[in-house]
């Protein structure tokens, strides 16, 4: 069965969060826990582009290791935020995400005085590749350029490619961009952002810097 958008989104998460399994050092008995903050798109800006929430995943990652007969569990829970600008196909009773925009928050790891990022250290173009593998739907991506935008009042870089998806529910293909943020420290989190749109849109990079610019960190409870 090939993975839905939702899907694709927890698995990049699951995929990221899965690179601790070869950093982690220092190892006893117990269990260590880290678990994202998270970040939201304010209402205002949901209603500028036009963009909705759609539902926000938690997604907890636990590995046991051992090591000079000790173990430890570690475990990181990284929160998925997506939003989307839909289309209603009332003939089909089908709701098709003609856009989506979503943000990845995954925790910064410390054991025993060590930091483990791995988020931090991937290229958007490790983070593309991810999707693509991940994704079956999607296809084809080349780099297509950079620009500049803001994230939580920090500059970052974006990163564009250009591929091919295909509409599951419509049976064709449609040519697309991706964006894909550098990470960007917020709180105790690092923060990705992912964007994608038909090509057939426009470049909409105005739209692209002001989800972006939106975000902001979630309120903990």
């Amino acid at each position: 069965m090939s993975p839905t958008r939702r899907e694709l989104l927890a698995g990049a998460g699951a995929g990221l969060a899965g690179g601790l399994a070869g950093c982690t050092g220092v190892l006893d008995g117990g269990v260590t826990t880290f678990g994202a903050t998270g970040v939201t798109l304010p209402a205002s800006v949901q209603e500028k582009t036009g963009y909705t929430h759609n539902r926000t995943i938690e997604d907890v990652i636990s590995r046991e290791f051992e090591r000079f007969g000790l173990s430890r569990t570690v475990e990181v829970t990284n929160i998925v935020s997506e939003y989307d600008r839909a289309i209603e196909l009332g003939f089909l009773g089908t709701r098709i995400q003609a856009a989506v925009f979503a943000t990845l928050s995954t925790p910064q790891v410390s054991v025993f005085g060590r930091s483990f990022n791995p988020i931090a250290e991937m290229s958007a173009e490790e983070i593309a590749a991810l999707v693509q593998d991940r994704y079956d739907n999607v296809d084809g991506l080349e780099l297509d350029g950079e620009l500049e935008a803001t994230v939580t009042g920090e500059t970052t870089t974006v990163t564009r490619f250009a591929g091919q998806a295909r509409l599951v529910e419509l049976g064709q293909g449609v040519d697309i961009y991706l964006y894909v943020s550098d990470a960007v420290e917020v709180g105790e989190d690092f923060v990705v952002t992912l964007a994608a749109h038909p090509q057939a849109f426009g470049e909409r990079l105005d739209t692209v810097r002001t989800l972006l610019a939106g975000v902001e960190p979630r309120a903990e409870p």
